[in-house]
């Protein structure tokens, strides 16, 4: 999965796309500077712009392209 995130974050023009855990959780990033791949960690800045999540490469279940909302 981190290839694939990989992938997205380097994507040109860049798509915004969602990370699900396997918890069930879902984190949108929308502009590519919004997350990182550290060692086998995804940082992802909250949307509220404080703070931030980190998820272990072995909770990510599925990365998908978002539909843009105009």
């Amino acid at each position: 999965m981190l290839k694939e995130i990989q992938q997205h974050l380097k994507a040109t023009p860049f798509e915004p796309f969602e990370i699900r855990s396997s918890n069930g959780e879902v984190y949108r990033v929308e502009h590519p500077e919004n997350a990182a791949i550290v060692g086998g960690r995804v940082i992802v800045a909250r949307k509220e712009g404080e703070g931030v999540h980190v998820l272990s490469a072995l909770h990510i279940v599925a990365v998908s392209g978002m539909e843009r909302v105009s």
